[in-house]
Parts: C-alpha cells; sequence; structure tokens
C-alpha cells in the first residue's frame, strides 16, 4: 500500500483524498470547495511540468497566498492550501488523510534575529516583575504567537508593523486557537510586550479593552465566497433593483428593514452618500455610494422603477407596486444571488444578518479597526462589533493554522 502511494501521480493522491472525504462525511459544500483548491494545487504542477507531488510543489502552493485582483494577503487561501497540503502529506504517512484540526507539532524556532531579541527582553522583563509562571507562559505563548504571525506577513522587524496588524492578529488567533473566554486572559501579555518597544507602542490602541464572551452567532462566508458573490455581481445577470439590493447587502452591511426603509431623497448623488437614521437604533447612518452601487441605482431609478408616487426606493415588480415592506423580500433576492454564484448554503442562513456579519468580518480580516466597524455598522454600542471575532465550529473544521508551540491548547 505504501509503495502504491509513494509512486502515485499527483491527481491520483488527490482522488483518494476527496474519496475519503466523501467517505468521513464531509458535506457536499466542503468537499466542493476542497475540489476548487485541489484544481489550483494541479494547474501549478502543470506550469512547473510535474506530475506527482513533492516539498517544492507543496512549498510554493502555501506560498501561493494572495488575492488574484489586489495581490494582498488572503489569509483563508493561505489556510485552505495548507490543510490541502497537510491532507497529502499525512496520507503518504500513514495512508490516511489526517482531519484534526488541533494536533501536537514541534515547536516554531522565530527566524528574526530581531523578533528573537524582542521576546527575550520581553521574557525578562515578565520575570523581574514577579509573575506566576503560568502568568509568564501563557504570556510568553500569546507573543510567540503573534511574532509568528508577523513573520508569516514577512516582517523581520518590530518597526515593519501596520496600522490593522494588531487588530487582524487578534481576530485571527481568537478564530483558530483561543475562545473568547480566554483571550480577554492573554492580551495584557500583549499589551505589555507592544508597551515595551517605542516602535510597537502606538498599537496598544488596537486591542479591545474587553472581549466578549463566546456565543452562538451566524457565521460568516469565506473570502472565496465573498470573491464569487462579487464576481457574479459584476457579471449584470440580475435586474438591477435586484443588483442594487444585493450590493448594498454585502457591501455595505446594512439590515434589511433599512433597505426596505431606503428614501429617494436619502441619497445623495452629489456627494455620493447614503444617509438614513437607522430604524434598529434611531442612530444616523452615512454610507459611501461607490460605482457599481451608483450605477445599479441609476438603472433602477431611470429604466426599470414603476411609476409611482411613493418616496421610496425599492418597489415591487408587479402592480400596484407596493414598497418593500418586510425582510422576506430581501432574503429572496440574496438567497437568488448565493444560489447563481455558487455558494452553497451549509445551514447557513442568507438574509442581511449573514450578510452584515460577513461584511464586518472581512473588515476586521483586512485590519480594520473596530471603532471603524462599529461606526460603519451603526451599533450603538461600540462593544457590540466584538461578537464578530468568533464564528462557527463548522467553518473553524475547514481551516487551521499551526500553533507556534507543541502540544494541544484547551483555554
Amino acid at each position: 500500500m505504501q509503495q502504491k502511494l509513494t509512486n502515485a501521480t499527483l491527481e491520483e493522491l488527490i482522488e483518494m483524498v476527496i474519496q475519503q472525504l466523501e467517505d468521513a462525511g464531509f458535506d457536499t459544500g466542503t468537499i466542493r470547495n476542497y475540489k476548487l483548491f485541489y484544481k489550483r494545487l494541479t494547474k501549478l504542477a502543470a506550469s512547473l511540468n510535474k506530475t506527482h507531488f513533492d516539498d517544492e510543489l507543496a512549498d510554493l502552493f502555501i506560498k501561493d497566498n494572495a488575492y488574484v485582483k489586489d495581490g494582498g494577503y488572503n489569509h483563508t487561501r493561505f489556510l485552505y492550501h495548507s490543510r490541502c497540503i497537510r491532507f497529502i502529506e499525512s496520507l503518504l504517512s500513514s495512508g490516511k488523510v489526517d482531519w484534526s484540526i488541533y494536533h501536537s507539532l514541534p515547536a516554531r524556532e522565530l527566524s528574526s534575529d530581531d523578533f528573537v531579541s524582542h521576546l527575550q527582553i520581553y521574557d525578562d522583563s515578565l520575570k523581574n516583575d514577579g509573575l506566576k509562571t503560568n502568568t509568564i507562559d501563557g504570556y510568553h505563548r500569546f507573543v510567540l504567537y503573534f511574532l509568528s504571525y508577523l513573520e508569516d506577513k514577512g516582517y523581520h522587524q518590530l518597526s515593519e508593523i501596520k496600522k490593522g496588524d494588531v487588530t487582524l492578529f487578534i481576530v485571527l488567533v481568537c478564530q483558530e486557537h483561543y475562545a473568547p473566554t480566554s483571550l480577554g486572559s492573554h492580551l495584557p501579555g500583549l499589551k505589555r510586550f507592544l508597551e515595551l518597544f517605542p516602535e510597537a507602542k502606538p498599537f496598544t490602541i488596537e486591542i479591545p479593552e474587553r472581549v466578549r464572551r463566546k456565543q452562538d452567532i451566524t457565521p460568516a462566508y469565506t473570502d472565496d465566497e465573498l470573491e464569487r458573490i462579487e464576481d457574479f455581481l459584476l457579471e449584470n445577470k440580475l435586474s438591477a433593483r435586484d443588483r442594487a439590493i444585493a450590493l448594498i447587502a454585502f457591501k455595505t452591511g446594512l439590515r434589511a428593514v433599512d433597505i426596505c426603509g431606503l428614501q429617494l431623497d436619502s441619497i445623495d448623488w452629489k456627494h455620493d452618500t447614503i444617509s438614513i437614521n437607522q430604524e434598529k437604533t434611531g442612530k444616523p447612518l452615512v454610507l459611501p455610494l461607490f460605482p457599481s452601487l451608483g450605477n445599479a441605482l441609476m438603472e433602477y431609478l431611470l429604466d426599470e422603477r414603476p411609476q409611482s408616487e411613493s418616496t421610496y426606493v425599492f418597489l415591487s415588480k408587479v402592480a400596484p407596486f407596493h414598497p418593500l415592506v418586510d425582510h422576506s423580500s430581501i432574503y429572496n433576492v440574496l438567497r437568488k444571488v448565493l444560489v447563481e454564484a455558487g455558494v452553497a448554503p451549509q445551514g447557513r442562513i442568507s438574509g442581511t444578518r449573514m450578510s452584515r456579519h460577513s461584511y464586518a468580518s472581512q473588515l476586521l480580516r483586512k485590519g480594520v479597526p473596530l471603532p471603524v466597524i462599529s461606526e460603519a455598522l451603526g451599533h450603538s454600542n461600540p462593544n457590540s462589533t466584538m461578537r464578530y471575532i468568533s464564528t462557527d465550529d463548522k467553518v473553524l473544521s475547514t481551516l487551521t493554522l499551526p500553533l507556534p508551540k507543541g502540544g494541544v491548547y484547551n483555554g
């Protein structure tokens, strides 16, 4: 069996992995995602004239972690590519694919001399302050993970940290390894580390004062799913009305009730903004009227919208052309977008609660500070935004990053 695996072509190995995915009971949406990622791997292999799996191919595939459109770092892509490679490596090693998320790994060594030096200075400061051993170990581990994250971004010095890096790290580490209930006890250690060095101290502002306790919330769409949705909307296969509704939902995170309540005089064409008073909070909110949304709205208002005395923007498509009054109208539009874009529900809902959560989570993953996201979503309480550092276990089961030190973290 082992000899057969060693001699197997890359395509044969991928077929075995997919078969074991099916045998293990993974849902069709998850399997479809892995097929798409493995298609990328075979395409990369073909460009290198390779028919068999090897370390060079694996390394190049994992390093292929950028957005196609702008070349920025795509963490979801990195996670999927890493996991695809681990599936093949475990198959070659034991004949069985390793699905586990948290597993023991050898200690990760920092490659940057600057980071190694700063970590040693930090460890010495913790000991000099007389902290308990378990506290020192926890703080060290968390900061080591932070420095490993910086190295993954290509940084070699603390002076290279950019605005949003700390925010993004907190989001990722919470989603992948630390429950919100335990994260709060580790953030003070990260803050101490940043405060210790002048070049890093300004970024302590990105550390939240408190973290919400874990709760059941709506999962977010992945970066690749959002790209598929955006590509579909750009194809103009929907009516202008439905395209405008979908763009508002996915690109601004607006609630269904506020989309339905949008008034003609809410649109400021001169300054490219939409101004509303939110139904839920009564709080005013100003949204950008970006080009694709403006074009869809203009097309709808000029060419599609029925003749009506109503001051509401969005009307039904059939007489007597009433304003859209409930979330079901918006839900039906968004559900159609997901089906046409090929985004499987996987047990998730399809309304604006989902698009709103995905919008916020996407901003967080791009490193946008929490106060800015809170303002964009119109939250009456800025702490409400902290709910978006969590996601559901089903999504996490497909994504993982190795811990910086060996062992399983159960905090």
